[in-house]
């Protein structure tokens, strides 16, 4: 799977190249290219990545205002009750939002 990178990460990856012998870093991508495509930063994992196992962690430590969690960087609202969503399609929480015997094994 090849995704693009941000700007920021491009040249610290560069920076990398040489840093304990000689080396070089090969860019595959036009100089246009990194300013005109590549975005400045890469956004927070927990903003690119699925809630479901953050949101089962939480659940099993007793967490159960999501919403109100002091999140980092908090993911949107919508992310957490597609989670949870998810979670109670699969069993591991309840009508309630209360973990099931099988989200307690799948939290394991």
């Amino acid at each position: 799977l090849v995704s693009p990178i941000s700007r920021a990460s491009a040249r610290q990856r560069a920076g990398r190249a040489g840093r304990t012998r000689p080396g070089k870093c090969f860019r595959l991508y036009t100089e246009k290219s990194f300013h005109e495509d590549l975005q400045e930063t890469t956004y927070p994992e927990i903003l690119r990545s699925k809630m479901s196992n953050v949101v089962l962690t939480l659940k099993k430590l007793g967490i159960d205002d999501l919403v109100h969690f002091d999140f980092m960087d908090p993911p949107a609202p919508e992310t957490l009750m597609r989670a949870l969503e998810l979670l109670n399609y699969l069993g591991a929480l309840d009508d309630e939002g209360e973990m099931t015997e099988l989200g307690y094994q799948m939290s394991e």
